[in-house]
């Protein structure tokens, strides 16, 4: 059965409809939780994905800046679920325009269509009337054509969900849907890359290099210094090393897909400028060569804060 169902604006999170029926169970409870939290970071994942929470599926697709998120029993069919989903967001996208998504400032701005949630879910729910008034087969071919991708409770933060949720991650393998392969988690996962990435990780492997070859230069200058103290070059050689090495760093951002992978990429950026403009102020860097570092340092930061896990084709089942 679908047991719940919210819609959210996917720039900010901020929910704008949501099914309202009261449900004491505790995993119900839990689960949706779990719902909310994945609807508000759905901004940071592919356009259609699935979670196992232990006794709950919960599916999300997101388009024109909104996210439609079910929670389903754990074996409800997973390809209902999507058409579930598919009819919610053609209504939504029918009854509302973008202008009336984007100027909500409070949570549940628009409740009033969980009134086409709830008979939505009612007609779901009822297996029987329903094969005539959905398309099945097309919804089935579009998830086998093109799979949603599946999270973990890893992805929002739960390292160990057993030792508080009472449940194991043995329980997904042992899941009736099977839909879905389920992850061993991807702290740090595989990206597939566009020309823009490839081209940010060949400028920021030419800054590490030139970096590198600066730090050498001043290492084997040091020898040769008679009249000043060689402490002097110290700051610059960890300066242009310290650089090499965050150089190396964001390339790994740009191709690996790590947690706290926003705030990496701010603390990458401001070291890079840091190093950067005090090398300039030294006058070991020249005034085209700081501004070919600074923007090279701009162009990764921009692309890793805008990439996306891209959706795996694997060898699901529908």
């Amino acid at each position: 059965m679908v047991l719940y169902a919210i819609i959210s604006r996917l720039s900010d999170g901020l929910p704008l409809s949501a099914t309202t029926d009261h449900e004491p169970n505790r995993s119900v409870l839990e689960s949706k939780k779990f719902a909310k939290m994945l609807s508000k970071r759905a901004s940071q994942y592919p356009d259609r994905c699935s979670l196992f929470t232990g006794s709950h599926w919960l599916h999300f697709i997101s388009a024109i800046g909104v996210c439609f998120t079910t929670m389903c029993e754990e074996n409800y069919p997973s390809v209902l679920a999507f058409c579930f989903l598919k009819e919610l967001q053609n209504e939504f996208i029918t009854t509302y325009d973008g202008k009336r998504v984007a100027n909500a400032l409070r949570p549940y701005a628009l409740i009033e269509f969980d009134t086409f949630i709830q008979k939505t879910k009612t007609r779901f729910n009822n297996t029987r009337t329903l094969s005539s008034k959905i398309n099945l087969t097309e919804m089935t071919m579009e998830v086998k054509l093109r799979p949603p991708f599946q999270l973990t409770l890893d992805d929002l933060g739960f390292n160990n969900p057993h030792n508080s949720y009472g449940y194991s991650s043995g329980q997904v393998q042992n899941s009736t849907d099977t839909s879905y392969k389920p992850n061993q988690g991807h702290a740090k996962q595989l990206m597939k890359l566009e020309w823009t990435g490839m081209l940010c990780i060949l400028l920021s492997l030419f800054c590490m290099v030139i970096n590198f070859a600066r730090l050498i230069s001043l290492v084997n200058y040091l020898p040769t210094m008679i009249d000043d103290d060689p402490k002097i070059m110290t700051p610059y050689i960890m300066a242009f090393g310290l650089a090499t090495v965050v150089n190396i760093y964001q390339i790994s951002l740009l191709i690996w897909f790590v947690r706290w992978r926003g705030l990496k990429n701010i603390i990458s950026f401001n070291i890079l400028l840091v190093c950067n403009i005090y090398l300039f102020m030294h006058h070991m860097r020249d005034l085209w060569m700081i501004v070919f570092h600074i923007l090279v340092t701009v162009c990764c930061t921009y692309e890793i804060y805008h990439r996306r896990l891209k959706v795996k084709l694997s060898d699901y089942t529908v």
